[in-house]
């Protein structure tokens, strides 16, 4: 089998570009086949060269498309792992299907169809970069707490110059820990809500949610530091809490204090760019996303398989108007009738011609 007639699309069989056939989603007489080999779904057109001609302009339109869905789940048809190559096939059957309907002349239903697959596909895509973010940001959030729980010492010496006593005060990393675990509990409440990139930009997600923890950790480290050295303080009712106090409510004002440092990603920075600093911190604007609908070539209602475009409406009057619209598109760009040669009994001399009426008066002599 050569692979060039669409009898000869056939799974385990090579395609005329001599790629194995896996899947042979539906096939036509000697109209159409829709099929999958390992890297895309492939139309086979038909034997009749001029209908062939048709169905390749019917699906023109399609290609931005059916290549933006190739590129989507490109990476799944080559997983290690069966559940991605489970997901590519179930695509490409729902691909081939709307290929399919497109060859039979409905091709605005066949974009639709697309589009909705296509949404579906980002949609997956971006529920795996979500399941990242939280994974990664569990993992480092872990990651932190284990480290400050190992390096931190017991008790200090009285040896043991003042910053350096501070940086092994056990509360003080625990303030990072708990800050931590605020910018965790803060991605995991809006993990939902949150733009997110799909997972084919993996880096960009772990970098986000490895950076938002860390960030947390360092905020209640701040904050908790500021705190203890007073220069600020914090009252309740009136009443100013010592941190150093070893009353229960200090503690418990500790633990809230570095858990909202953590939680709120903007409340250190902005505190310290309008407060500290006395500057004036602002808010970035989301990012506009552009989107595109590629066009569909349609040019009648009553279009079949036999007829993917639908020319031979009304005895071929479809067809004629089709060649008469590109004629007539050739002369008549804007309503402009320029080049449009006018037969001499339908030119009006100028003696006929009305009397002209506005303009600007003359002033008398």
């Amino acid at each position: 089998m050569s692979g060039d007639k669409v009898a000869d699309i056939v799974a385990g069989q090579n395609d005329f570009t001599g790629t194995k056939i896996e899947t042979v989603f539906s096939k036509v007489g000697e109209r159409f086949a829709v099929y999958a080999t390992s890297e895309r779904v492939m139309v086979q057109y038909a034997d009749d060269e001029k209908l062939g001609q048709d169905q390749r302009l019917a699906l023109v339109g399609l290609s931005p498309l059916r290549g933006e869905i190739n590129g989507l789940i490109d990476g799944w048809r080559a997983a290690k792992y069966g559940s991605g190559r489970s997901r590519a096939r179930w695509y490409d059957r729902r691909t081939a299907d709307a290929l399919a309907v497109a060859l039979q002349g409905n091709q605005p239903e066949a974009e639709k169809l697309l589009t909705a697959i296509k949404a579906d596909v980002l949609e997956e895509r971006t529920s795996i970069g979500r399941y990242q973010h939280i994974a990664f940001a569990t993992l480092t959030a872990i990651v932190i707490c284990i480290i400050l729980w190992i390096f931190t010492p017991a008790s200090v010496s009285p040896e043991t110059s003042s910053f350096r006593a501070f940086l092994h005060q056990a509360d003080t990393w625990l303030a990072a820990g708990l800050g931590s675990l605020g910018a965790l509990f803060s991605i995991a409440l809006a993990i939902r809500g949150r733009q997110m990139h799909t997972d084919l930009r993996r880096r960009d997600n772990v970098m986000d949610a490895v950076l938002r923890v860390v960030i947390g950790a360092i905020s209640a480290f701040v904050l908790f530091s500021l705190f203890k050295s007073k220069l600020i303080s914090l009252s309740l009712s009136g009443n100013e809490i010592d941190l150093d106090a070893a009353s229960p409510n200090a503690v418990h004002a500790a633990i809230i204090i570095a858990f909202l440092a953590g939680f709120s990603e903007r409340l250190v920075g902005d505190f310290l760019s309008n407060t500290m600093l006395d500057g004036a911190g602002g808010k970035r604007a989301a990012p506009s996303v552009r989107q595109t609908t590629p066009a569909v070539v349609r040019n009648a209602q009553h279009a079949d398989e036999t007829d993917p475009l639908g020319k031979s409406l009304d005895g071929g009057a479809a067809a004629a108007g089709v060649a008469g619209d590109d004629e007539d598109h050739d002369h008549a760009i804007d309503g402009c009738l320029c080049e449009v040669r006018i037969a001499d009994d339908e030119q009006t001399d100028d003696a006929d011609l009305p009397a002209a009426s506005g303009g600007i008066e003359k002033a008398a002599a």
